[in-house]
Formats: C-alpha cells, structure tokens, sequence
C-alpha cells in the first residue's frame, strides 16, 4: 500500500515538471510567432514608406501629396493606371524581374486578383476608382 502511495507522488512530480516544460515551450513558441509577426509587419510598413515615398516624388510641384485623403488618391493613381502606357511600363518591369521573383508575383497576383474581386462585390458603387 505505502510503495503505491510512492509510485503515485512520484508521477505527481514528473507530471508537474512536464507541464512546467510545456508551459515554458508554449511561451518560447508564442515568443517565436510575436517575432514572426513583427519583423513581417516591419518589413511591409518599410514597403509602405517606400511606395508613398514613390509617389510624392513624381507628383507634380505646387501639390503637396498630404492634402488627398485616401479616396482622392485612389482616383488620381487609377486614373494613372488606365493609360495603356502605364500598364504596358509594368509589364516592362516585370518582365525584367529575375525568374523566381516573377513566380512569387505571378502567385500574389492571382492571389490578389481574388482579393479585390471579392472587395469590389462588396463594395459596390461606394468605390470611386475608376472615376477620372
């Protein structure tokens, strides 16, 4: 009976070392995913920058690009984009891309694509981006 009792502490105690590991696991995995997501959202906010800092530097002097809200910026940049010239500049660059760069935003686009199909159902009339 006593030798019992034993066999039952003693598996209490690996027990609680186990959990205690895996309490420490859980935290060292939630750590890892918190990183994760940081430097991802990093790396976007700097791809962010960039593209605004894109876009004031070729708009025209006497404009200051801050004024637009976004929906007025939305229409100028699709009014942009509608010219053939534009649209044919892209595939230019992305032609130019190496090979795996072009897989990678072959995939992002029909991903995208699906996106904005779905955005723009839902959206409706609301969105004025194709005004110019």
């Amino acid at each position: 009976m006593e030798q019992r009792a034993i066999t039952q502490m003693e598996k209490s105690k690996k027990m609680e070392k186990a959990e205690e590991k895996f309490r420490q696991q859980t935290a060292i995995y939630e750590k890892a995913c918190k990183e994760e997501k940081d430097r991802a959202r990093k790396i976007e906010n700097r791809h962010k920058y960039m593209m605004g800092g894109c876009v004031q530097k070729y708009f025209p002097e006497g404009y200051n690009v801050y004024e637009f809200d976004e929906q007025e910026m939305n229409r100028i940049i699709a009014c942009a984009f509608s010219f053939s010239s534009v649209v044919n500049m892209i595939k230019t660059v992305i032609k130019e891309r190496p090979a795996e760069e072009q897989e990678a935003e072959n995939a992002d686009a029909e991903n995208e694509t699906a996106e904005t199909e779905e955005n723009d159902e839902e959206e409706g009339e609301e969105n004025e981006g194709g005004e110019a």
